[in-house]
């Protein structure tokens, strides 16, 4: 003789507010990750380019290259590409010329300064 045992599983509302926390948890994280892109589109790569130590993007210059640096930790070398965005906020702009010159250079560490209009008032 086979004796069969079902467990039915039958949520309370302790359970399901987990549940519900790891779900809408999962989602999220899954969607956050899906919508950065660390690359910049073919037409605004178009409008970027360089010219002497500034980069422009279409005919408006919006950042200065400033050091090169080479930095060794841990048995490695690590390029820095230095920039001060000309922009006193951080915006898509700062975005999209750290996405530019992570395209030119990528195996550096990208790095742009943004000046506080505090700064400027001083």
């Amino acid at each position: 003789m086979f004796i069969e045992y079902v467990y039915t599983f039958v949520p309370n509302k302790k359970s399901m507010k987990k549940i519900s926390y790891i779900l809408s948890t999962l989602f999220l994280s899954v969607s956050l990750i899906g919508c950065y892109s660390t690359k910049l589109s073919q037409e605004d790569m178009n409008k970027f380019n360089v010219k002497g130590k500034e980069v422009f993007y279409g005919d408006k210059a919006v950042a200065k290259i400033g050091n090169f640096e080479y930095e060794y930790s841990r048995g490695r070398f690590q390029q820095e590409v230095s920039m001060v965005q000309y922009s006193h906020i951080y915006d898509e702009m700062t975005e999209k010329i750290v996405k530019y010159m992570a395209s030119k250079y990528p195996k550096a560490k990208i790095e742009v300064k943004v000046i506080r209009d505090d700064e400027n008032d001083q």
